[in-house]
């Protein structure tokens, strides 16, 4: 059946009520929020995370400045939605149409309480977070007032929670930007600062589409798509039917249901992040296929040793930005997924394993990952397999409306849990260290872990990368996640010779 795009198109339903139907990359994330919503929790619910600061001029205090902060951001917050107005909407089932419908509300002052919080609970951003903090249906902005140890400086950390079909990692730093420089100006400006007027006509204008529209991608997929879909998917299925032993991502066993999300945090100075830089350019190959290499290798080690070698297969996927390929000046979602096989070896319990035969098997596995990404990205036609490959993925979801209201049971249990990896690069890149009187520190974003494994991400600002780890309190330790990144460190620092 051809798909008609006019069905992704802004349309007033009824007064002061916009919406349009989600496409598949979209409905993925619906599905899974919706499917796992018994345990009170949003699956994959974005987290993004920013701290600024102003100094405290002479003849001000902090308490002051403090204020005037957070009047300029609550400005920013109304401007950063005038611009970017999919912020204030939401995926509901339209109960007449039995279809998901992604809905815009004009109603500025409701949302505004709802979606502006003061958080002054004692804890910082980070540790707010990693609070199990509310997961709303509206992206809301939280400006979390940690402790000021600095008289001489006024704090705030930002923490944006949205579900995943509203905004992505990438797309939360981005506004992020947008934020801090109209919060710069308002700061500037004061009460000169004009608000502008939500209810104005050209704000529906700046409604984002879909994925699918913004990329430009066909209705109907090219014999080409479909051929190259259709052996993607044979590749999955012969992995799967595949009789190897699977290295593993470890986790504790005995929970039934999830419990609390939880992130942890490795920070490199400026200098062995620099170092790291050098060696990755010496060898042609990225931090992200450094990381996703020690990731394997790591996994691998952690595997009981037998008597005698044997052959193991990493099974893990990469995660791609597809923004750069949607049309301007429209934002993409995230991420299209391919599979990826590395073969291993377990060293056997009487194998001798040198320092070398280490480093060799390390830059063996991180050229496969560089190779991988590689084709991924020389692919000019694997953006256009993300609203398949999502499709496929998706769990369908009842569109009666009385059905819709029952909440399913809360999915088992992953027992075959992954660790993967995903990269923002440069965060520099994204956001601006200072805009106005406004520094900017501390960038990252996460998505609500709901199962078993481990998601682990990379990001570099201010001349330092920080490796970061997203888990549920429920299968896993602090500990052993910290655990977890330090080996994976240690895999790259060996790898180098760093």
């Amino acid at each position: 059946m051809t798909m008609d795009y006019s069905r992704y198109e802004w349309q007033e339903s009824s007064p002061d009520v916009w919406t349009r139907e989600v496409d598949e990359v979209e409905f993925f994330y619906t599905s899974l929020a919706r499917t796992w919503r018994g345990c009170g929790r949003m699956f994959f619910h974005m987290t993004g995370h920013l701290s600024v600061q102003v100094p405290v001029p002479p003849g001000r205090t902090q308490s002051e400045e403090g204020k005037r902060l957070e009047d300029a951001l609550r400005k920013a917050w109304i401007s950063l939605r005038f611009h970017h107005p999919t912020v204030a909407s939401q995926v509901k089932l339209h109960p007449d149409k039995g279809t998901y419908l992604k809905t815009y509300h004009v109603r500025p002052n409701g949302w505004l309480d709802e979606t502006f919080k003061i958080i002054s609970t004692g804890q910082t951003g980070t540790e707010w977070a990693n609070a199990d903090p509310p997961a709303p249906e509206l992206p809301t902005l939280n400006v979390v007032v940690p402790p000021q140890d600095d008289q001489g400086l006024v704090k705030r950390d930002l923490v944006i929670r949205a579900p995943h079909d509203i905004m992505d990692g990438v797309g939360t730093l981005m506004l992020f930007n947008n934020l801090v420089g109209h919060a710069a100006t308002a700061f500037e400006q004061g009460d000169a600062y004009a608000v502008p007027d939500l209810r104005e006509p050209r704000v529906i204008e700046n409604l984002s589409p879909p994925f699918r529209v913004a990329a430009n991608i066909p209705p109907q997929p090219s014999p080409q798509v479909k051929d190259r879909m259709e052996k993607v998917m044979t590749v999955r299925r012969s992995i799967d039917a595949k009789d190897v032993e699977v290295v593993p991502s470890p986790f504790r066993a005995g929970a039934t249901k999830p419990g609390v999300h939880k992130r942890i945090e490795i920070t490199l100075s400026a200098e062995e992040t620099s170092a790291l830089a050098t060696k990755c350019k010496e060898f042609g190959v990225t931090v992200t296929h450094v990381f996703h290499a020690a990731i394997a290798l790591v996994l691998r080690d952690m595997m009981p040793k037998a008597e005698l070698d044997r052959q193991v297969v990493y099974r893990g996927y990469l995660l791609r930005n597809e923004r750069p390929n949607c049309a301007a000046p429209y934002n993409g979602y995230e991420h299209a997924a391919s599979p990826l096989e590395v073969d291993l070896v377990v060293p056997g319990k009487g194998t001798a394993v040198t320092v070398e035969d280490e480093r060799e098997d390390f830059l063996r596995v991180v050229r496969l990952m560089r190779d991988y990404y590689h084709k991924v990205r020389d692919d000019p036609l694997h953006y256009q397999l993300a609203p398949l490959l999502a499709g496929a993925a998706t769990k369908p979801l009842p569109t009666d409306s009385e059905e819709a209201e029952v909440v399913p049971p809360i999915p088992p249990p992953t027992e075959q849990a992954s660790a993967t990896i995903s990269s923002m690069g440069k965060i520099d890149h994204l956001i601006t260290a200072k805009q106005g009187v406004i520094d900017v520190f501390h960038p990252w974003v996460t998505g609500e872990e709901l199962r078993s494994s481990l998601g682990l991400f990379l990001g570099t600002f201010r001349g330092e990368l920080s490796l970061s780890a997203a888990y549920n309190d429920a299968w896993h330790e602090e500990k052993d996640v910290v655990k977890f990144a330090e080996r994976c460190l240690k895999v790259a620092r060996m790898g180098f010779g760093l």
